[in-house]
């Protein structure tokens, strides 16, 4: 890892420089022209880390583990707009999500800087599963007992008079097309979230934020482990 600031965050970063000491790894004050050049980007706050990029997690082996009976998680059937994945991986670790799921084309990719960066830390918090064919997952994730629900604005039944099973995964649709008539086939319930009727449907991170509030506020507690 290898740390970069302007002077005006060098105070700061004190406890970071301090940290980097002790552990032997580089740290840099730079200008704001040598800054944008190592971020590739001027939307970088005056600072920057370089560091290695995660280890994907396998969309597989977190089926065949499965969900305990209070967890939940979030799906995202052909989500693009990477400032959409950031904000709503942001609002998974908020509220505690076990992951997010996100169902892609052939060759894209959920993961860029884009969205990294608007996750404030959060994908370093909350696993993030990319497949290739999302209503297959979902078949899996029913096959090991996960209540599956989607958001479509279309559906008479309201979010909030849904009775959500536990484990649970919701599944929001793209901003245009909503959700793909194959992942629709694969819910157990679809909801729509209710509002003025003024507008016709909701930015996808902000009606992420809605369904991930409603389901931590209606999740069962977790067992206790024993001390």
């Amino acid at each position: 890892m290898r740390v970069f600031f302007s002077s005006s965050r060098a105070p700061q970063l004190k406890k970071v420089k301090e940290w980097c000491s002790r552990n032997k790894l580089p740290y840099r004050k730079l200008d704001q022209e040598s800054l944008n050049k190592v971020a590739s980007s001027v939307h970088h706050e005056g600072y920057v880390m370089v560091v290695k990029p995660l280890k994907q997690p396998s969309v597989h082996d977190w089926v065949k583990a499965g969900l305990a009976k209070h967890e939940f998680a979030l799906a995202l059937d052909r989500v693009e707009n990477s400032h959409n994945v950031g904000a709503i991986l942001r609002s998974c670790a908020y509220f505690g999500a076990e992951g997010l799921l996100v169902g892609l084309g052939e060759t894209a990719t959920a993961v860029n800087s884009s969205a990294v960066r608007m996750a404030e830390g959060a994908l370093e918090m909350v696993p993030l599963y990319e497949c290739k064919s999302l209503p297959s997952i979902l078949r899996d994730l029913k096959a090991q007992g996960v209540f599956v629900a989607g958001a479509d604005p279309s559906s008479r039944k309201s979010l909030y008079e849904l009775k959500l099973r536990y484990p649970c995964v919701m599944v929001v649709g793209n901003e245009q097309e909503g959700l793909s008539v194959p992942v629709k086939k694969r819910c157990d319930a679809l909801v729509r979230i209710p509002g003025s009727g003024d507008m016709e449907s909701l930015n996808a991170s902000v009606a992420a934020g809605i369904l991930l509030g409603e389901l931590s506020r209606k999740a069962p507690r977790p067992p206790k482990t024993p001390s």
